[in-house]
């Protein structure tokens, strides 16, 4: 889905609710700024099933950390090198549907 939004200064954070599964996950976003280009990566991403949440944790090294406060308390566990996952592979988690991605900028 293509949606064009605008905005007066690139923002810091960006949160989408991702609420279909026929939907292209984009690992960037850019935006231009007074001639410069502002990059926003994923850095969360929330999943949800059998009434819990978890999340997968993107570092700036690119490495995805899993977290589930039932099972990893309060620990995470290493899920990869972030670059490995197709965006198809990040729709689910272990069973469980995104439901929000977390964009910061670089």
């Amino acid at each position: 889905m293509m949606q064009p939004t605008s905005f007066k200064s690139a923002p810091n954070v960006l949160i989408f609710e991702i609420n279909t599964k026929n939907i292209k996950l984009s690992k960037t976003l850019k935006f231009e700024q007074e001639g410069e280009t502002v990059v926003l990566d994923v850095r969360g991403l929330i999943y949800h099933g059998d009434f819990h949440f978890t999340s997968h944790i993107i570092g700036t090294d690119g490495i995805v950390w899993y977290h589930d406060g039932m099972t990893t308390r309060s620990g995470c566990e290493n899920d990869g090198d972030f670059d490995k996952f197709s965006s198809k592979n990040l729709l689910k988690c272990r069973g469980e549907k995104l439901v929000l991605v977390v964009y910061t900028r670089v």
